[in-house]
């Protein structure tokens, strides 16, 4: 994928990249360019823009852009999550939000300085940031909560479905593990069908619109679903795949075989015990 941002990188700008590279996308292409040109570009060259005005990878009240990677990318590794605002305050005008927010300012102002361009800056910073999430790594004694990965084309309805279920039915049975949804060329809104099926279930679709699949997702999940992807996990994890009629075709059929393989897979979770939680 393409990722845009301002040029004259500093901070978010550079740890975004850094979560980009290490979590979300494995074949990155990163274009920094003048501040007034972002969104124009982005949509010229179909690329995402990020930690601009407006955007949704940007600052929305008191977060940064690195919080909006976290949430809409759905990292949820505790690591990450305390890494979050040492980046906030380094970001921002809250330099005492933590003990490290002032040093990664100073530092990140320094490599601004001396760096060659934006992606001498981001060479010269990644290492940083690894250091910061080891740090983190070292810092949390909580682990990830263990999770079910479903994928499916666009991730816009099979998967959805599946992980809505899939979260309902393993709460009713009281087991501590979570699901995502995921789609390996995913559209840009969710299925209408998917959505008011869902709602007539009871249950909300998520994400709120379909988000593509992740280096994370490949290493956390604890079992994988697939509706007919060719899906690789990253540490050689269980796929299973579904043969599901097509949403759009009628929400019911679909939901009712979707069900039907979620209750087996929730019995199999139950019976195996919850697998072990990741770390990178």
């Amino acid at each position: 994928m393409k990722w845009m941002t301002r040029e004259r990188a500093r901070v978010d700008r550079i740890a975004c990249p850094w979560l980009i590279a290490r979590f979300i996308d494995p074949t990155p292409e990163f274009r920094f360019v003048p501040a007034a040109r972002v969104l124009e570009l982005a949509q010229r060259e179909a690329a995402i823009p990020y930690d601009v005005p407006d955007v949704e990878l940007g600052h929305h009240g008191p977060a940064c852009s690195f919080d909006a990677f976290i949430e809409r990318y759905e990292l949820s590794d505790p690591a990450l999550a305390a890494l979050a605002p040492i980046v906030r305050g380094a970001d921002t005008e809250d330099r005492g939000l933590t003990p490290e927010s002032a040093g990664l300012y100073a530092a990140a102002t320094g490599f601004q300085a001396t760096s060659r361009d934006d992606f001498d800056n981001m060479a010269r910073q990644f290492p940083m940031y690894d250091a910061l999430y080891a740090f983190c790594r070292a810092q949390t004694r909580e682990t990830p909560r263990p999770r079910v990965l479903f994928v499916c084309l666009h991730g816009a309805a099979k998967s959805v479905v599946g992980a809505a279920h899939f979260r309902r039915l393993a709460a009713a049975r009281g087991l501590e593990i979570d699901a995502v949804a995921a789609g390996t060329e995913p559209d840009a809104e969710l299925a209408p069908a998917a959505v008011k099926g869902l709602a007539g279930d009871g249950l909300r679709a998520a994400p709120g619109r379909p988000r593509p699949l992740t280096i994370y997702d490949l290493q956390a999940a604890t079992r994988v679903v697939s509706f007919g992807c060719d899906v690789v996990p990253a540490k050689g994890q269980r796929v299973d795949q579904w043969d599901v009629p097509a949403v759009g075709d009628g929400y019911g059929a679909a939901r009712d075989r979707i069900v039907a393989n979620v209750e087996r897979l929730v019995s199999e979770v139950a019976a195996e015990g919850v697998a072990g939680p990741f770390r990178a």
